[in-house]
């Protein structure tokens, strides 16, 4: 029993054995399987690798001469390898053979000469796929869009693996190696191609096409109104001398060098910089240039940079002046697509046409192709041509600027109206820069004048974009925005602050405050350049008001806002006088009522002095005539005054003597009946011998005088005559003279004599006198009531 137990022990400890052996199998297949897919790409390093690019290498047995796509060279300026090696290689076309053995490079032979090629140089291969399943040990992958990818390996004979091995991966739709193109640049032409002409009093600017095609107005434009979005033109092709004063704040810190992978974008071929001249002097400065570089100082460029320039481009800017033309690509046409797609502009420069290039991408159906125009507006011998141009301009009388001591002072070249095409997009994108390409076509077009056949033609497109008569109303349409008006409605001032915030897609041009809806004739305008306003204003009057803002172009908007809370008048006073208690009490009551409909009477609304208040001071009582003034207010510290006159007591009279002796006194009553006063008594001096008196209210000697009874002469001057007489006045002449008549009065000659009449003030009158010896003289009086 117990051998037995042994037995089925071991038998059991073998089948574990046998069965972790075969999962450790499995998982070793596995694993190798999946290793083996993961790296199915040996790790090389190239024993050769070219300091430059190149199509083709060319060795002349023979001569010994070397080169590379037809200039002269060596194979250490190409191979970096020492003179005795090169020495070596070409002593014996097996040196050379064994020298290039087990690398990437291709040799084949005619007569005396060696051909090398190497399609693999850039290391870089380019894939469509939904995703990358396996990178192949690539040392990186960068995806320039959905579907399209570029592998980088570390070694030119990687690269050769994995690009055979991609071909077969089902999962690869398509894979293209990079290939190495050599772009033959468009020749400048000097200006003394069109006869020297005097250019300087000719052209305004440093190209002829910014003036003659509007482009200056339409910068102007932006330049009075403000507020562009900013705008990144990315150029595609030579760099520039980004050091050059000129471009000073105008190069975009993204720029890049795609065909040397860094952040040089100096100038590689001439061309590049004036290129960029004519972009920074035909756009304001919201325009910046982004310079992305694929062309070396040899003229090579690839079809990764290209690619790569041209996605990164698509990111970073709003339009792209491609600046080359050549070979039609697969991978470029579906990056040229995507920018269409993103609705990034791609505007291409055309010239003569090129059986191997055929103007490409101008001709790819998504860019926009430009000819080139001299001054008359014809076709220039250099310009391209076919159905599928789509605009012309000028591309004449560009102002040599950076090299100035190499005796041309102006060029001409396709180039150049690429770029003005370019700027007006710019242009185009500073007030809208969310147009889609179609729209900022239609715009071209609707701007362009027809120079060709009728229509769109091969030779012109549909013309030159000219923007000379274009304003700022053509390109604002939108309305300001009246974000708010603030003001305080619920407590009482004595005016309204009004705070008014608002905005313009461009400008804002000024605001006004109206008590209609009709467009104001006039605005309070605002000098400062500015898209924004935040202005407080004063309003002093309750109401309805329409609240205004408008912009540049004359758009105009209202806030209609009503305002009720404005206090600045003051209250209304009324008043009553008591004098029932003047004859008991000897006083009189003044009683006021004030009135205030907006904000109110103030809780302490009286006073008398304008300093001490009350709520009670509403009533005085007074005990003598005057002038009495009454201050009353309301919340607001709005205040009325009133004066009251008092006259209800007794109210003295005065008299105004003229000069003279006869009067030696009057003395006015307080007794009145209106200007009428009851008594007025007047004593005479003595020691006049009167005889005979009148009152008149005329300088003619009266024609009667009153007698003078003996018993009215009183030292004590207490004697009145109280009888009313009439006053006459007389057609004499005013003279004062004897009567020559005798009286034989004498009584009381030189005492006082009084008299009391009832007289009206606001009258000369003219008190007589008739003496003992019959002469008459007068003196002049008045009377009136006691100043209050």
């Amino acid at each position: 029993m117990h051998y037995k137990n042994n037995r089925k022990k071991r038998k059991i400890i073998i089948i574990s054995i046998i069965a972790v052996v075969i999962i450790a199998l499995i998982i070793g297949i596995v694993l190798f399987l999946f290793l083996k897919k993961k790296n199915n790409v040996i790790k090389y390093e190239d024993k050769i690798i070219n300091k430059n690019f190149f199509n083709q290498i060319e060795i002349n047995f023979e001569t010994k001469k070397v080169k590379r796509d037809n200039r002269e060279t060596s194979l250490r300026e190409e191979f970096e390898m020492t003179e005795d090696k090169e020495k070596q290689i070409l002593s014996d076309k097996e040196e050379l053979i064994n020298y290039f053995n087990d690398t990437v490079y291709e040799l084949s032979f005619k007569d005396d000469y060696i051909f090398i090629k190497n399609i693999y140089q850039t290391k870089k291969i380019l894939i469509e796929a939904e995703s990358i399943q396996d990178d192949l040990g690539a040392k990186s992958v960068n995806s320039l869009q959905d579907g399209l990818f570029v592998l980088e390996f570390n070694s030119q004979k990687e690269t050769k693996d994995a690009y055979e091995n991609f071909k077969n991966q089902s999962w690869v739709k398509n894979v293209q190696l990079d290939e190495v193109w050599i772009i033959n640049s468009i020749n400048d032409e000097s200006q003394t191609v069109y006869g020297e002409e005097n250019v300087q009093n000719e052209i305004k600017y440093n190209t002829f096409g910014i003036g003659a095609m509007g482009i200056d107005n339409y910068k102007k434009i932006i330049e009075e109104n403000g507020n562009p979005f900013e705008v990144v033109i990315s150029t595609l092709g030579y760099g520039v001398r980004f050091e050059h004063s000129y471009f000073k704040d105008r190069i975009h810190e993204n720029s890049y060098n795609f065909i040397l992978e860094s952040k040089d974008i100096n100038e590689t071929i001439p061309q590049g910089s004036r290129i960029a001249e004519v972009l920074v002097e035909s756009t304001p400065n919201n325009v910046k240039i982004m310079p992305l570089v694929v062309v070396d100082k040899n003229g090579y460029t690839t079809v990764s940079s290209i690619a790569s320039a041209l996605e990164y481009g698509m990111r970073n800017s709003n339009v792209i002046c491609y600046e080359l033309i050549h070979k039609k690509n697969h991978i470029i046409d579906l990056v040229l697509q995507n920018a269409f797609k993103e609705n990034v502009p791609v505007s291409c420069v055309t010239t003569v046409e090129e059986k191997e290039t055929q103007n490409y991408p101008a001709s790819n159906e998504t860019t926009i192709a430009v000819s080139s125009i001299d001054k008359n507006a014809k076709l220039s011998t250099y310009s391209g041509k076919g159905e599928f141009i789509d605009f012309a301009a000028f591309s004449t009388d560009v102002k040599e600027l950076l090299d100035t001591n190499i005796g041309v002072s102006r060029w001409s070249g396709a180039q150049y109206s690429n770029a003005h095409i370019v700027a007006q997009i710019a242009l185009i994108k500073s007030y809208k820069k969310d147009f889609s390409i179609m729209q900022i076509y239609n715009v071209l077009k609707n701007y362009s004048k027809d120079i060709g056949e009728k229509g769109k033609d091969k030779l012109y497109g549909y013309g030159f974009p000219d923007f000379s008569k274009l304003k700022i109303s053509d390109l604002d349409k939108e309305n300001p925005i009246i974000t708010e008006v603030k003001f305080d409605n619920e407590t009482w001032e004595k005016s309204k602050q009004i705070q008014i915030i608002a905005s313009d897609n461009i400008r804002v041009l000024g605001w006004a405050i109206t008590k209609s809806d009709a467009k104001p004739d006039k605005w309070n305008e605002i000098n400062e350049i500015r898209s924004t306003l935040d202005i407080t204003t004063e309003i002093k009057d309750n109401g309805k008001y329409y609240v205004w803002v408008t912009d540049s172009a004359g758009n105009a908007v209202f806030n209609e806002i009503e305002i009720n809370k404005i206090d600045y008048k003051p209250p209304t006073i009324n008043y009553s006088i008591d004098v029932s208690k003047i004859d008991i009490e000897k006083y009189v009551t003044i009683n006021i009522n004030a009135q205030d409909s907006d904000s109110g009477l103030h809780e302490m609304a009286y006073s008398w002095d304008g300093v001490n208040w009350g709520a009670d001071r509403n009533i005085l009582k007074v005990t003598e005539n005057g002038r009495y003034t009454v201050y009353v207010r309301d919340v607001m510290e709005n205040v009325e005054s009133k004066v009251i006159e008092i006259n209800s007591f007794p109210r003295e009279g005065i008299a105004t003597v003229g000069k003279g002796k006869i009067i030696k006194n009057i003395v006015v009553s307080s007794s009145w009946n209106g200007d009428i006063n009851n008594g007025v008594r007047i004593t005479f001096n003595k020691n006049l011998n009167i005889i005979g008196w009148n009152i008149t209210t005329s300088k003619n000697v009266p024609k009667k005088f009153e007698e003078i009874e003996d018993d009215t002469f009183d030292d004590d001057n207490n004697n009145q005559v109280n009888e009313q007489n009439e006053l006459e006045n007389t057609n004499d002449t005013n003279i004062i003279y004897n009567l020559n008549e005798t009286n034989d009065i004498s009584q009381g000659y030189n005492m006082n004599y009084t008299i009391t009449r009832t007289l009206k003030t606001g009258i000369t009158y003219y008190a007589w006198i008739k003496d003992a010896n019959n002469n008459v003289k007068y003196q002049s009086f008045s009377i009136s009531k006691v100043e209050i």
